[in-house]
């Protein structure tokens, strides 16, 4: 009981922090800035305010101990799982693109067709929001794009999702694969993009599992980092003539079976289950923070 009531704080105190950062981040929507400046800058509030600020004052208010030890940002990433979690994304790239289609491509019951219509309504939104940001073929904008869009949502989407409320519940003795699965999809479902759920849900569950092999916060962050970059690259890119329209339907099989995603997702099994084998991959363990702050010692000592 005790466990589930420090968890419980802890995810009120976050969540808490999240929606004042929020509530702070629309405000930016004031300033005097127009086109690309106004959405970057409002982008990066949110990753600030909301989800980088959240996770280290959570762990500052309810633990006397430093953010950034309990989430594992003190340590440097080992070039070994960075080169590995290049590997994975690469060969994971066919199923994920099949999968994301199949996701798309859902149609849900006869009586769900007001919510399914309401669900594509927000993805169209989103995706003509997104596509107006990084639909540029200039090297500015590019490379902001890819130091805000991807960089810094890479780092404080991980500070919040994996680094406070998956770190959490495995220090408080969640079972660590019900954890990452549950961090995983609590991130997919808070995008409030239905048809984009599960291939969002499998790259959160990568980004934790990562996370919980390397015992650095800057791996998951990285590799998150990553996947958002290579999407405004690949589209500068193809704007650019430089590659294919078809490039995002990479491995993709609209009918029959899909050889490519399959033999994608046997080959990501395999690379785990080698570098498991060899002890490459395996939990590095984590300290646990046994004494809580002023906020919550009075209420953890009468349980």
């Amino acid at each position: 009981m005790k466990k589930f009531i420090d968890i419980c704080q802890f995810i009120l105190v976050l969540m808490g922090l999240m929606i004042c950062g929020m509530f702070f981040t629309t405000l930016l929507g004031l300033l005097p800035l127009k086109g690309y400046e106004l959405q970057w800058c409002i982008i990066a509030g949110q990753n600030i305010l909301a989800f980088i600020i959240p996770a280290l004052l959570a762990w500052r208010m309810c633990f006397k101990t430093s953010p950034m030890t309990a989430m594992e940002a003190n340590r440097v990433p080992s070039l070994k799982m960075i080169g590995i979690t290049v590997l994975l994304y690469i060969v994971a790239i066919p199923a994920l693109n099949q999968i994301v289609y199949w996701n798309q491509e859902m149609n849900l019951p006869g009586f769900l067709s007001g919510f399914e219509e309401w669900c594509r309504q927000m993805e169209r939104q989103a995706e003509e929001l997104t596509k107006g940001l990084i639909s540029t073929t200039e090297i500015f904008p590019t490379l902001m794009n890819i130091l805000i869009i991807g960089v810094l949502t890479g780092i404080g989407e991980e500070f919040f999702f994996r680094g406070a409320f998956q770190r959490k519940l495995i220090w408080c003795r969640v079972n660590p694969h019900v954890a990452i699965w549950t961090a995983a999809a609590v991130f997919s479902a808070l995008h409030f993009q239905f048809f984009g759920f599960i291939p969002r849900l499998l790259l959160g569950a990568l980004f934790g599992y990562l996370y919980y092999w390397s015992g650095s916060i800057w791996v998951n962050a990285f590799a998150h980092a990553l996947n958002n970059s290579l999407v405004i690259i690949s589209t500068w890119c193809i704007n650019k003539g430089i590659l294919s329209e078809e490039f995002d339907m990479l491995g993709v099989s609209e009918g029959g079976i899909p050889f490519a995603a399959i033999i994608s997702a046997v080959a990501v099994s395999a690379v785990i289950y080698i570098l498991q084998a060899r002890g490459i991959l395996k939990y590095k363990g984590i300290r646990t923070p046994e004494v809580p702050s002023k906020y919550f010692e009075n209420a953890t000592e009468s349980k």
